[in-house]
């Protein structure tokens, strides 16, 4: 498949996945690979964590936090003079996170708007881990039932509406190729799509141990202890592969294993746009 054409479906792409799998490296690479096929891309980050090192500059960034988009929200109802009293009064975070889903609704509020603007070709989201994504789509659904009128209503009706829509926005699950992350994996798969009704994209399976070993370690010991350890790791990992083709049915970009170096979202492009490719 071609890269731009697969990065250019949807206008928002959510990355999620547990922690430690490799989700926001996964998010900048999707983010460089985008911006390499000539489409503006956007990388936002919802989780207040280090930015990914050696990203392409042409890749804009934004960090969104509950307060901010709460005041973004104000300026936008020409409220303006609100927003910076709650600023002034160091509160707004907290006035954010009032009521049970309300800094998620902004969140997902603020990204709409962004998606709306026209902007950008692509917005990639790195977005929290897989048990913290179902809450945060599950966000706007819940206050659209509970709140029956006025701005929290519409804004979550408009929301949902973005989330419907494959065209504007997708799902892209991260896992590591372990038998547990990859049962989490599914688990959150069935209720993203089934339930709170979001298309998914393939599911990205990283850091995959598929390199070529030779038979023995030639009569060297500890060579053969590490021999057999790569061998277990790599039948984990096909045992992994083979839950998830039989249990889900997404098409899959897996990636190898990468070193842990400074640059690895540098190494991981180009493998990730080749994992496109080979997509049908």
């Amino acid at each position: 498949m071609d890269t731009r054409h697969f990065l250019s479906a949807s206008r928002v792409l959510i990355v999620a996945g547990k922690g430690g799998v490799g989700k926001s490296t996964v998010a900048a690479a999707l983010a460089q690979a985008a911006t390499g096929v000539g489409l503006h891309t956007l990388l936002v980050e919802i989780e207040g964590k280090n930015p990914v090192v050696g990203l392409d500059q042409r890749v804009e960034r934004l960090a969104i936090t509950p307060g901010a988009a709460l005041a973004d929200y104000f300026d936008s109802l020409g409220l303006g003079r609100v927003s910076r009293r709650l600023l002034a009064a160091g509160i707004v975070d907290l006035v954010a996170s009032t009521a049970p889903g309300i800094d998620d609704l902004l969140i997902l509020g603020k990204i709409k708007q962004l998606e709306q603007t026209g902007g950008w070709d692509l917005i990639v989201v790195d977005g929290p881990p897989a048990g913290q994504a179902i809450g945060l789509l599950r966000a706007p659904l819940s206050l659209r039932q509970a709140v029956r009128g006025g701005p929290i209503h519409t804004q979550a009706i408009e929301i949902l509406n973005m989330l419907a829509d494959p065209a504007r926005c997708r799902v892209m699950m991260v896992s590591t190729p372990e038998l547990t992350p990859v049962s989490e994996l599914i688990d959150t798969a069935f209720e993203i799509e089934d339930q709170i009704g979001v298309a998914l994209g393939p599911v990205v399976l990283n850091g995959i141990d598929d390199e070529s070993l030779p038979k023995n370690g030639n009569g060297n010991s500890e060579l053969n202890e590490a021999l057999l350890y790569r061998r277990n790791r790599q039948q984990r990992h096909e045992l992994a592969c083979a839950l998830l083709t039989q249990k889900l049915p997404l098409q899959q970009l897996r990636l190898p294993r990468l070193s842990n170096s400074a640059s690895i979202c540098l190494e991981l492009t180009p493998t990730l746009e080749s994992a496109i490719a080979m997509l049908p």
